[in-house]
């Protein structure tokens, strides 16, 4: 069997051929026996022949991985080189990078060899990008059509459907999430599915027999560290001058937050408002304010109320302001607890 394998999204790859893998051999040691890595960036496509054609040893099948192999052939560069690659243990010379005529001699040698892969291999190829289009992914998927082959895509989720993804992984994980803890994750994790994986299995462990909480994955997850700042950063939309003072002395003393970190957070926001309120002066609906800001889609009504707080000269002024604050500490003119302090005062005042 063939299976190619290919996309951003490295948990997805990574699991794809976990399960090719043990399916080799119930024993993981004589699976890993009968496993071969190539470097498809170094190989050639005898090398690739002589893993797939060597017989397996006491087990059924045999697992070749090559890696980066249709990202060489499609794309070659044209510099000139020798390297090593280390099959099973033994050193092979091949020529790398490839010339366009010598990838395309190669990408011509696989085709052939593709019909021709013995039922004791199980080649895998692994490729980190899309596999885009061409012969051999045709070829391919002319095989998938009479089984000798399959072909995983693995993308990330998009931005809508990263929720349901943390869901349905944290059912995986046996792990129960509420509503505003997932916001949370999807927000400040986002789309990095390792990381994502990695903070629910902590999560599950810390409590294995509750359901987590937004106050839970803000004390475990230190992605979430940035939830104060967005919370200070709403306060200052919304007028709300005592919780924004709060937030930030917490950010500043209790989190360790560098001031001009803050500060670009702040200034982000503004620019945010800024835009939502030409938005809605050129007519363009609600729905579509998330899209046009590149923000989720639950952010956008607390943007759209936080902009109807303020006319455009209001927030220009509140940029200026802004500014002021980070030249006066980058030059040294105000010390950066008293330049965060006037910012503060200036922000909230101008009403």
């Amino acid at each position: 069997m063939i299976t190619l394998i290919h996309g951003p999204a490295e948990l997805l790859r990574s699991e794809a051929l976990a399960a090719i893998r043990s399916a080799i051999a119930e024993d993981p040691e004589m699976a890993e026996l009968n496993t071969t890595r190539l470097d498809g960036s170094q190989i050639t496509v005898a090398d690739l022949q002589n893993a797939c054609d060597t017989l397996p040893f006491l087990a059924e099948r045999r697992l070749v991985v090559v890696e980066g192999l249709l990202a060489r052939l499609v794309a070659p560069s044209r510099g000139r080189g020798k390297a090593a690659t280390r099959i099973e243990g033994e050193e092979s010379a091949a020529e790398e990078p490839l010339s366009s005529e010598a990838a395309k001699g190669q990408a011509k040698a696989l085709l052939a060899y593709l019909d021709h892969v013995p039922q004791s291999a199980e080649l895998v190829l692994l490729e980190e990008d899309s596999a885009g289009s061409g012969p051999i992914l045709r070829h391919i998927q002319e095989l998938v059509r009479t089984s000798r082959a399959k072909i995983v895509t693995c993308e990330k989720p998009r931005k809508n459907e990263l929720p349901d993804w943390i869901r349905e992984r944290a059912r995986l994980r046996h792990v129960k999430l509420d509503p505003t803890a997932v916001a949370d994750l999807t927000e400040f994790v986002g789309d990095e599915l390792r990381q994502l994986d990695q903070e629910l299995i902590k999560l599950a462990d810390y409590a294995p027999d509750r359901t987590i909480t937004r106050e839970d994955v803000r004390r475990l997850v230190s992605a979430t560290r940035a939830a104060s700042v967005f919370e200070m950063v709403d306060a200052l939309g919304l007028g709300e001058a005592s919780t924004a003072g709060r937030l930030m002395k917490h950010a500043l003393d209790a989190d360790g937050e560098p001031p001009l970190r803050l500060i670009g957070m702040i200034a982000r926001q503004y620019r945010l408002l800024i835009q939502a309120k030409a938005l809605q002066a050129e007519g363009v609906r609600s729905p579509d304010f998330a899209r046009a800001l590149n923000v989720p889609d639950w952010t956008a009504p607390k943007l759209i109320n936080q902009a109807n707080r303020h006319s455009f000269a209001q927030l220009e002024r509140a940029m200026a302001h802004i500014l002021a604050a980070d030249e006066a500490i980058k030059t040294g003119k105000l010390g950066d607890r008293e330049a965060m302090d006037i910012l503060l005062a200036e922000l909230l005042s101008d009403k």
